[in-house]
C-alpha cells in the first residue's frame, strides 16, 4: 500500500503479527481474545503425523484439553495464554501406552502456570530485588503462581550455571541468622558459605552444625576444592574442625576484625570489674572509668592532643592500679600487629602480646586474651601471609538481612536459598535464557 507522501508499507494479516509475538516454531495462533481487561491469546501445537514415544506407532487426537497460562504483560497489560493441548491415543492395540497429552517446554513447564517467558522473566526480576507481590501484580497473577515459578527457574539455573565457582580460591564460613524455630524463642542460624575474593555467596547451609557443614564441602568436586587455598573464619572451633577435615591443605585465617574485638571486650571486661570494685557499683555518668569508656575503646591514633590528654586524666581518677591501662595498651599492640607489613615481623610481635598477656602481674582478663590468642597463633598469624578477611562475608550477610526486609520474612528454607543465591550468588543470567524446564 502507497501513503500519500509516496512511502510503502506491507499490510500483514493480524494472525502473522500474533504469530510473531509468540515467536515459536511449529506452535501457531488461532485467535486474540479481549473481553474487557481480561486478553487472551489462544495458540496450539502443530502436529505432524504424531507418534508413540513407546512403539514408534502411528497415534491420534483422542482429546483437546485446554490449559491456560499467565504470560508476559503486553502494553501494560496483563495477557493470558490459552493452550490448545493434545491428548493422543496409540493406534497400536498390543501398545501398553493408552494415552499421553502432548507437551512443549518452549510454551510452559509442567510445573509452572506461567509461560516460559514470563516464569524466567519473573525469575530475573526477583532475583534482581523486586518483590514477589510486585512482580504478581504485573503480571495479574497471584503470589503463589511467581513464587514457585521463580523457585522452579531459580533452582534451574543455579544448577546449571557450572562457572559461576571457577574463580574461587579463598572462601569463608560465618552464621547469620534465619527464623526463630517454631514453638521456642530461640533463633536459628544458617551458615554462610561465601567466596571473600570475589564478594559472592557460594550456598546457604540450613544449620551450623559441623556435620551438615562438612558434609557439604566434602561433597563438592575434587577440582574445586583443589583451588581453595585459603579459608577464612571467625575463631569458630565448629569451622575450624571443618577446614582441617575437608579442606586441609587450605591456610585457615583468622579474621582480623574479630581478634581486635575480642581485645575490646577483655579491655571493657578490665573497665568493669575496676568500676565496681572502686565505686562498688556499675559505671555511673561523673564516673571517670564511665566516661572514658568511648576513648579506650577509640583507636590511639585517631585521638586528638586533647582527647589523649583527657583519657590520660580519666585513667589516673579511676584506675590507681593501671589494669585498665594496661588492657588499653595491649589492645592497641594487637592492632599493630595487623598494621605491620613483615610476616615475620607479625609473628614475633604476636609472640611478645601473648608472653605479655600471661604475665603473673597481669589482669584475669588479660591472661584469657592472651591463652586465646596462643591458641588460635598460627590462624592468626595467616593474615600476613594471605592478606584476606572474613568481611565479605558478613559485608554479604547484609543483604542477605536485605532480601529478609524485601520477602517479609521467610519459613521455607530452600525459597529463602533460592532467593539469596539469585540475588547475591552472581548467577550468569545468559544462562536462563537457555535453560529447559520440563
Amino acid at each position: 500500500m502507497r501513503t500519500k507522501n509516496g512511502s510503502v508499507f506491507a499490510v500483514c494479516d493480524p494472525i502473522e503479527i500474533l504469530d510473531a509475538l509468540v515467536g515459536l516454531k511449529d506452535v501457531r495462533v488461532l485467535r486474540y481474545v479481549r473481553d474487557g481487561a481480561d486478553v487472551e491469546l489462544v495458540v496450539e501445537q502443530v502436529l505432524n503425523e504424531p507418534r508413540c514415544p513407546d512403539c514408534g506407532g502411528v497415534a491420534r487426537v483422542k482429546d483437546r484439553p485446554v490449559a491456560r497460562y499467565v504470560d508476559l504483560a503486553v502494553y501494560g497489560r496483563p495477557m493470558r495464554l490459552c493452550w490448545r493441548k493434545h491428548r493422543l491415543a496409540c493406534r497400536n492395540p498390543e501398545c501398553p501406552k493408552k494415552s499421553w497429552v502432548s507437551a512443549d517446554h518452549r510454551i510452559a513447564a509442567v510445573s509452572c502456570l506461567l509461560t516460559t517467558r514470563a516464569a524466567k522473566w519473573a525469575t530475573r526480576q526477583v532475583g534482581g530485588g523486586r518483590t514477589v507481590k510486585e512482580v504478581a501484580e504485573e503480571l495479574g497473577c497471584n503470589w503463589h503462581t511467581v513464587n514457585q515459578a521463580v523457585t522452579v527457574y531459580g533452582r534451574a539455573l543455579l544448577g546449571a550455571d557450572k562457572n559461576r565457582l571457577n574463580r574461587t580460591v579463598a572462601i569463608g564460613l560465618d552464621e547469620t541468622s534465619f527464623t526463630r524455630q517454631q514453638g521456642h524463642a530461640q533463633t536459628c542460624y544458617v551458615t554462610t558459605v561465601a567466596d571473600v575474593q570475589n564478594h559472592q555467596i557460594i550456598d546457604l547451609l540450613p544449620n551450623r552444625k559441623y556435620e551438615d557443614v562438612a558434609k557439604y564441602l566434602k561433597a563438592q568436586p575434587e577440582a574445586w576444592k583443589e583451588r581453595i587455598q585459603y579459608g577464612a573464619l571467625d575463631m569458630s572451633n565448629t569451622y575450624a574442625a571443618v577446614y582441617s577435615v575437608t579442606l586441609p591443605k587450605a591456610a585457615q585465617v583468622v579474621d582480623p576484625y574479630h581478634v581486635v574485638s575480642l581485645a575490646n571486650r577483655a579491655l571493657d571486661e578490665v573497665r568493669r570489674r575496676v568500676q565496681r570494685e572502686q565505686h562498688g557499683h556499675r559505671g555511673r555518668r561523673d564516673d571517670p572509668l564511665y566516661r572514658a569508656r568511648r576513648l579506650l575503646l577509640t583507636g590511639q591514633e585517631k585521638l586528638t592532643d586533647k582527647t589523649e590528654s583527657k583519657r590520660a586524666t580519666l585513667l589516673a581518677l579511676g584506675d590507681p592500679d593501671g589494669e585498665v591501662a594496661i588492657a588499653y595498651l595491649t589492645k592497641e599492640r594487637i592492632r599493630d600487629f595487623y598494621r605491620t607489613s613483615n610476616k615475620d615481623d607479625a609473628r614475633t610481635m604476636l609472640s611478645e602480646i601473648i608472653a605479655i598477656c600471661g604475665h603473673p602481674s597481669r589482669p584475669a582478663e588479660i591472661k584469657k586474651l592472651g591463652r586465646t590468642l596462643n591458641k588460635w597463633f598460627e590462624k592468626i598469624c595467616n593474615y600476613h601471609q594471605a592478606r584476606i578477611t572474613n568481611a565479605p562475608a558478613e559485608g554479604l550477610n547484609n543483604l542477605i538481612k536485605r532480601v529478609k526486609r524485601v520477602g517479609y520474612g521467610f519459613r521455607n528454607f530452600e525459597n529463602y536459598r533460592i532467593r539469596v543465591l539469585l540475588y547475591a550468588g552472581k548467577p550468569n543470567w545468559r544462562t536462563l535464557g537457555s535453560i529447559i524446564v520440563q
